[in-house]
């Protein structure tokens, strides 16, 4: 079925056809007839381009009941293909099958020509054999234009780019460096969505004409890869410092302001730019490359032009990867707990274990938490992710109940925001049977606990016990501590660095037990540090010391 603004282009083009054979030619019988005759052609041809799977001959039909309808005159193939070759590229995104198309259109055309006997004669062979060439050659050139250059701007366009670069690399000279500058508009969205599209063509327009003149005067070489990106071509450079100048001279050239209608609207851009030596990229390495620095200037703080850096880049290349594996391997069950012992300082007894989360990729091996917890975040499989190791670790508390261990949970600040919390935490201990008082949550100190009262306290009505984790290196305060339920705080790891002076430590301890709130020292390594903070009456000890993280059935040997 059209879309209503599908239907009104096909008429259109089907109207300037019919104005285009009248032209040059009599066209027997009643106008408005005549009319729905090539309106009808006009659909078929667009149909054919969209049809899978393809078939040209609808173009041989169409060039065929075109003769057939006496509209045979030479000169109608012409116009024909000098109307539809425009009209229908517009509407596809395979020029190839609008060449194809017209191809048979125009062997239908001839071929009924000389079958009906239209016109037998030398002559007209002639002349209809040197409009066909001049007309396939025509599309031909539509074809390529069409193909390496942007309509609107005119400028070289993404493939053209490719083209220019490997031809800069493949010419260059041995030690010769090779630059490009990726330019994106700033709010070219709103710039459209406030004046309209014809408005944001119009913008695009001038900035081609301002950047052009730049390029001109300094060679570079301008394309137009898409949408607001604008990118440029720099030879013979000697190092990033000349990518930076070039990427000035194009930001300083943009329209700021840009005014329409007596409206003015700020105008600015971002720009990567990747520069390396010519004999050790290719095309689409340096265009990954400023893409990727065109990002960073995009969400960076450090201002409009960000150079490519290898190494950042191969961290954001392998973030990618990461983040589009995740769902599989949530999906895959390559996600898993190790365990870490959190040990009674006084009897050196195993009170606890905390559920850490791992990532073991079947290529790679395991991916460390810090690298995949914030993607999770991000990508909005934090819950997901987190009531799956939560239940996990509940039903390995549930068999370890025996030993009168309680396991311990970390919660990210997007699962503490999420309204079911209370509700999906109820039902993992009512599957798994284990005892409310054997499940310890750790809340981050890190983040704001403001918003999250009630659900605080509704995870504490489930008798689970509440612990802020990293407890001084955050923004967690001894209000909080008074004012929400928590029964245990994890110190963080810079209270153990300097214990020669443990005053501070002793007040933070002393301060947690008046409020009844045990106290975990988390990165414990020594014999010293254990010895120190036993005679500060701190209670668990979490670290090296002790125990590293261990799969779950060796938890289950240690506590035999």
């Amino acid at each position: 079925m059209w879309q209503s603004d599908e239907a009104a282009d096909v008429v259109r083009l089907a109207h300037a056809w019919m104005r285009a054979i009248s032209a040059v030619t009599f066209v027997p019988g009643p106008r408005r007839r005549a009319l729905d005759l090539i309106e009808s052609f006009t659909v078929r041809l667009a149909d054919a381009l969209a049809e899978d799977p393809f078939d040209a001959e609808a173009g041989y039909r169409v060039g065929e009941e075109l003769v057939d309808a006496r509209m045979a005159a030479p000169a109608v193939l012409g116009e024909t293909l000098a109307v539809l070759t425009p009209g229908l590229l517009a509407r596809t995104d395979a020029p190839s099958r609008v060449g194809a198309l017209l191809g048979r259109l125009a062997t239908g055309f001839t071929g009924t020509l000389r079958e009906r006997g239209a016109d037998a004669t030398d002559c007209l062979r002639r002349a209809l054999e040197a409009t066909r060439r001049r007309e396939e050659a025509g599309i031909q050139r539509r074809l390529r234009n069409t193909l390496l250059y942007d309509p609107l701007t005119g400028l070289p366009n993404r493939s053209k780019l490719l083209d220019g670069l490997a031809a800069v690399i493949g010419n260059a000279l041995p030690g010769e460096r090779v630059g490009l500058c990726l330019l994106e508009l700033d709010r070219f969205a709103a710039v459209v969505d406030t004046m309209g599209h014809e408005r944001g063509d119009d913008l695009l327009r001038l900035v081609a004409q301002r950047l052009r003149a730049v390029a001109h005067r300094h060679h570079y070489f301008l394309h137009h890869p898409g949408e607001d990106r604008f990118a440029a071509v720099i030879t013979g450079t000697g190092g990033p410092n000349d990518l930076i100048k070039a990427a000035d001279l194009l930001l300083r050239a943009l329209p700021n302001p840009y005014v329409v209608d007596g409206h003015a609207m700020p105008i600015s851009g971002r720009a990567g730019i990747a520069e390396t030596t010519a004999a050790d990229t290719t095309p689409e390495s340096l265009l990954r490359s400023a893409t990727i620095a065109l990002g960073w200037a995009t969400h960076d703080d450090a201002g409009p032009v960000a150079v490519f850096d290898p190494d950042r880049g191969a961290t954001d290349i392998r973030r990618h990867r990461l983040t589009a594996a995740m769902p599989g391997a949530l999906d895959d069950g390559q996600f898993l707990l190790h365990y870490q012992p959190l040990v009674d300082l006084l009897d050196r007894r195993t009170a606890g274990v905390e559920a850490l989360a791992r990532w073991r990729l079947p290529a790679t091996g395991l991916v460390p938490p810090g690298e995949f917890i914030h993607l999770a975040e991000r990508t909005g499989l934090i819950n997901a992710l987190g009531m799956r190791l939560l239940e996990a670790a509940c039903a390995r508390g549930a068999e370890w109940h025996p030993a009168g261990v309680f396991v311990s949970v970390n919660l990210s600040p997007v699962q503490l925001s999420d309204p079911g919390l209370v509700a999906m935490v109820a039902a993992a201990l009512d599957r798994t049977g284990l005892l409310p008082s054997r499940l310890q949550l750790e809340v981050t100190g890190s983040a704001p606990l403001t918003g999250h009262h009630d659900t605080l306290r509704g995870l504490a009505d489930l008798g689970v016990r509440l612990a802020v984790d990293d407890f001084g290196a955050g923004s967690a305060s001894v209000a909080d501590l008074a004012g929400l339920p928590f029964s245990a705080v994890k110190l963080a790891p810079r209270f153990l660095r300097d214990l020669d002076d443990p005053t501070l430590l002793a007040g933070v301890i002393r301060l947690c037990h008046d409020l009844g709130i045990t106290v975990t020292a988390v990165g414990v390594e020594t014999d010293e540090q254990a010895a120190v903070l036993r005679r500060l009456a701190c209670d668990l000890g979490q670290g090296f010391r002790f125990a590293r993280p261990v799969p779950a059935s060796d938890i289950t040997r240690m506590l035999g």
